[in-house]
């Protein structure tokens, strides 16, 4: 006997995944929508000049660390786990970085230097976390303390390391077509963290693991090294971004990345991804949120509103993201 049964005669949750459904129906797509409500926002009232090469260009340079740090701390939310330490990270291999080239290193030796030491802190977090089964946010929270201590340290009683490198300085604010190269980079590795988590084996490893270790456990997914690989990237993309600062304001100072780790997975929940369950989440809609805030945050500035006024809108727009994730049913992972 025939079955005639289509996909209108399935129930919603029935229905097979299909591209273009997937994309309307999901997290992304409500990220999206926001954006493109907020660029019209900011079309008509700010006008033109909202979109032109020059304030895109003064955003974007703004949005180089947060998209290069969301990139990366975003497998670490799919694997499951909270990494807070992230804008300490940026601390102090900014300020390593920093020091390493005022006594007389090279830009190449000491950037390998931070990052290695970075993929350490990443591999300290993940001892603590996957070897001891220490709460994730517990054990980042402690390094993030530490490693703001050590920044101060290392900042001295100046509070801030100069390290202008003009080879570095020119690279890492070079312009392409109008628009920071950096921050084209940045968005080139979202778009790479997307194709990996959406369409290689390592992503459904990362996410299987976030949304139930258990079950991937059984399946035969290495979970402690994939969760050991998710902190490492997640450090390293700290790190990454610690060197763009140096890049951008010549220097490090004590309290460089303070407060990056609220901004960003602020930015990443508007954006989709969740801190309380992993395996949900997606690199583009992560990076959209970024841009959501930062638009939000440049028309109030435009129009010379108070910048208080953009915590109450992320607030709102958080809350709002939480309860979509909720009436979704959660996008648990499948």
């Amino acid at each position: 006997m025939t079955d005639t049964t289509n996909d209108r005669t399935l129930p919603a949750y029935q229905l097979p995944h299909h591209p273009l459904r997937d994309l309307l129906t999901g997290s992304v797509a409500s990220i999206a929508f926001t954006f493109i409500a907020v660029v019209a926002i900011g079309l008509l009232w700010v006008g033109p000049k909202f979109l032109s090469f020059g304030n895109v260009s003064i955003m974007g340079t703004f949005l180089i660390v947060p998209l290069i740090v969301g990139a990366f701390a975003g497998f670490a939310l799919l694997a499951g786990v909270v990494d807070l330490s992230i804008g300490s990270i940026v601390g102090i291999s900014a300020a390593v970085f920093a020091y390493l080239i005022s006594h007389g290193w090279g830009v190449p030796g000491a950037a390998i230097v931070t990052l290695v030491m970075c993929l350490g802190i990443g591999g300290l977090n993940a001892l603590a976390i996957v070897r001891f089964g220490a709460d994730p946010i517990a054990a980042t929270l402690g390094m993030l303390t530490a490693l703001r201590g050590i920044t101060w340290v290392l900042a001295g009683n100046q509070r801030m390391i100069s390290a202008f490198d003009i080879d570095w300085f020119n690279l890492i604010n070079m312009q392409v077509l109008g628009l920071p190269l950096f921050f084209l980079i940045a968005i080139g590795l979202t778009l790479l963290a997307a194709l990996i988590v959406t369409k290689t084996r390592i992503g459904r490893h990362v996410q299987a693991v976030g949304g139930d270790d258990k079950a991937a456990g059984r399946a035969g997914i290495p979970v402690g090294r994939v969760r050991t690989a998710a902190l490492m990237l997640s450090a390293f993309g700290g790190g990454l971004g610690g060197l763009v600062y140096v890049g951008q304001l010549g220097s490090a100072a004590g309290a460089t990345g303070f407060g990056l780790e609220f901004q960003v997975y602020a930015a990443l929940m508007i954006g989709g991804y969740s801190i309380l369950r992993g395996g949900v989440g997606n690199p583009i809609g992560g990076a959209l949120g970024l841009l959501v805030v930062a638009g939000v945050a440049n028309i109030l500035d435009l129009k010379a509103i108070s910048p208080y006024y953009v915590n109450i809108i992320i607030g709102l727009l958080l809350l709002a993201a939480v309860l979509l994730d909720r009436l979704r049913g959660g996008d648990s992972y499948e």
